[in-house]
């Protein structure tokens, strides 16, 4: 009888383990994101896999990646996060891939920089060949302190990216939408600034 109870308890606990795991997968990602719904995710190697793909993403020291899918009546978007364990190199990091993407070369990789209301394109000496010769251009997203999100079309498509960072870490964020609708897209980045 012992045993029963013993294999119930553990049976118990690993379920438990197992539904906790699989909900921490996503953790950095909201089940929502205005009216787009989370399709798919991936972390650890599959994620790292996907970002050492990217242009201007592989260069960010990884010491996670994330992956997902959200879709929603405009279209999809894919967000690929790239979290580095210190956020000095990690800020490096992403100064290096915006001046390589043709973006300022400023303040823009810390979060707090006090760039609020400018919507100005920046043309620097980096090598945006790769993305059609597009230049990023700052985004005015929100009216209070934010991190600088910069937006570029390539292939068809609409780039967003920004750094986020904490006393501890930093993440570089890149998110493409395949929907035109510049207003929508603006109102996803926005929440999702906020929200992962």
């Amino acid at each position: 009888m012992k045993r029963i109870y013993i294999v119930i308890i553990v049976a118990a606990v690993l379920a438990v383990s197992f539904l906790y795991l699989s909900d921490s997968r996503k953790s950095i990602f909201t089940e929502k994101l205005g009216d787009m719904t989370l399709t798919k995710y991936e972390i650890g190697e599959v994620a790292a896999q996907q970002i050492s793909k990217m242009y201007g993403l592989k260069d960010i020291p990884l010491a996670k990646g994330y992956f997902a899918v959200y879709s929603g009546r405009n279209g999809t978007m894919r967000v690929w996060v790239a979290e580095a364990a210190d956020h000095n190199v990690a800020n490096d990091a992403f100064g290096a891939m915006n001046s390589m993407l043709g973006g300022s070369t400023g303040h823009e990789g810390h979060e707090y920089s006090g760039d609020v209301g400018q919507t100005d394109s920046h043309k620097g000496h980096g090598d945006a060949s790769m993305l059609n010769g597009t230049i990023p251009v700052k985004v005015d997203i929100m009216e209070f302190v934010k991190p600088d999100v910069y937006m570029m079309k390539a292939n068809n498509e609409y780039n967003y990216y920004y750094f986020k960072m904490d006393y501890k870490m930093g993440r570089v964020f890149w998110m493409i939408f395949d929907s035109p609708d510049t207003v929508y897209q603006l109102s996803i980045v926005k929440q999702a600034v906020m929200d992962i």
